[in-house]
């Protein structure tokens, strides 16, 4: 009888773990690279964020010199903290009366929706060697099901390595994502991120060359005229599909930190008021109207003003969608609404045609309005 097993519950944190590493079809198999990160770490990371804490690293045949040096090297990873032996026997987890078993082969990824961990007999579960089912006859098991099948795939070549780091790429985006990121955005950012994600350059350093061309855009802008304004706008864009990457690529090797999440927000807020205020002063020194200064600079009042009300409830919302607790899209609120880089392709149209003066009037009057209704909201919630 199988019975399903909560992936969040606290008592997983009760149970040690199995990870069977099966004989692998090449030398150095499990430390090859997945999305950055080497196959057997990757794993290893998954099963720390299910909330294991204890782990027996079970082969199937005894561990070769790569291996044993991969492990010795592991244990330098400042990241992971769950303990884990290498042994042929479970005598020193006599006292456990169940385990989590894993298979290493496998790509465990703790957000997949349609992967599960039940509870089943040694019969359940086919990858399970005889050896290990003799020694773990009286114990309760557990196991991860997918959807589609009893255990998920197995990866034993290089094209099933290739097609899961696909998989995990497509997986790289927020469960709040705008239209115009599901769109368009996500699509270009993936090709970024894969390229990244063969270099050493860390979330934060990518999310920092983001607002490095953000300004650069901005100071497109503040240039002024038809070109460069243009040239301006698809910088933007490109500051924008970049400060998608530095998430995806976080997210993948295992490094979103709190203080990444509050850099890559306010970056982005930077990069924006910079923007409004270099449009202002673009058309300003184009048609000598001083309205188009003044414009930008009640741009980047409203945005920053805005900014300052949201900002709590903008790194909290980024937090939880980073979680992708769920793998439908979240229904998005008002707090979304200032982190959202849909308007950077309303802005490039808009440079096409050469009508920034509208884009900056519509900011001015958007943003300063936002951010008054957000100003009402809170005395309302304050009076109550």
């Amino acid at each position: 009888m199988i019975k399903s097993f909560s992936n969040t519950s606290a008592d997983i944190q009760e149970h040690s773990a199995i990870l069977y590493l099966p004989t692998p079809p090449q030398p150095e198999w499990y430390s090859k690279k997945i999305a950055g990160v080497p196959f057997l770490l990757r794993n290893l990371f998954a099963l720390q964020k299910f909330g294991i804490k204890k782990l027996v690293l079970w082969t199937e045949e005894p561990m070769d010199v790569g291996l044993n040096k991969f492990l010795e090297e592991m244990k330098a990873e400042k990241r992971l903290e769950l303990s884990w032996s290498c042994e042929r026997s479970l005598s020193s987890f006599s006292n456990e009366s169940s385990f989590l078993v894993f298979c290493g082969s496998t790509l465990i990824d703790e957000f997949e929706p349609k992967t599960k961990i039940v509870r089943g007999n040694m019969n359940s579960l086919s990858f399970f060697p005889e050896s290990l089912k003799q020694i773990s006859q009286k114990k309760e098991l557990y196991f991860l099901q997918s959807a589609n099948s009893e255990q998920p795939y197995e990866l034993q070549n290089e094209q099933d390595l290739k097609e899961a780091e696909d998989r995990l790429l497509k997986s790289g985006g927020l469960n709040n994502d705008s239209f115009m990121d599901r769109l368009v955005t996500r699509f270009i950012s993936r090709q970024l991120t894969r390229k990244f994600l063969k270099t050493s350059f860390t979330p934060n350093q990518i999310t920092f060359l983001s607002l490095f061309v953000g300004l650069v855009a901005a100071l497109c802008f503040f240039v002024g005229g038809y070109q460069m304004g243009i040239a301006g706008a698809v910088l933007l864009l490109l500051s924008a599909w970049i400060d998608c990457t530095d998430g995806e690529v976080a997210r993948l090797k295992f490094m979103v930190s709190e203080w990444g999440a509050k850099f890559d927000i306010i970056a982005d807020n930077i990069v924006h008021c910079f923007v409004f205020f270099s449009i202002g002063m673009g058309l300003f020194y184009s048609t000598g109207k001083p309205v188009f200064k003044y414009l930008g600079m009640l741009a980047v009042l409203g945005s920053f003003c805005s900014f300052i009300f949201l900002s709590k409830s903008i790194l909290g919302k980024k937090a939880e969608a980073t979680k992708k607790s769920s793998p439908e899209p979240a229904k998005n609120d008002i707090t979304d609404q200032l982190a959202n880089r849909d308007f950077t392709y309303f802005l490039f149209v808009l440079a096409l045609f050469g009508r920034l003066d509208v884009f900056i009037f519509l900011a001015a009057v958007g943003s300063n309005g936002f951010a008054i209704y957000l100003a009402c909201r809170k005395s309302q919630i304050n009076s109550a």
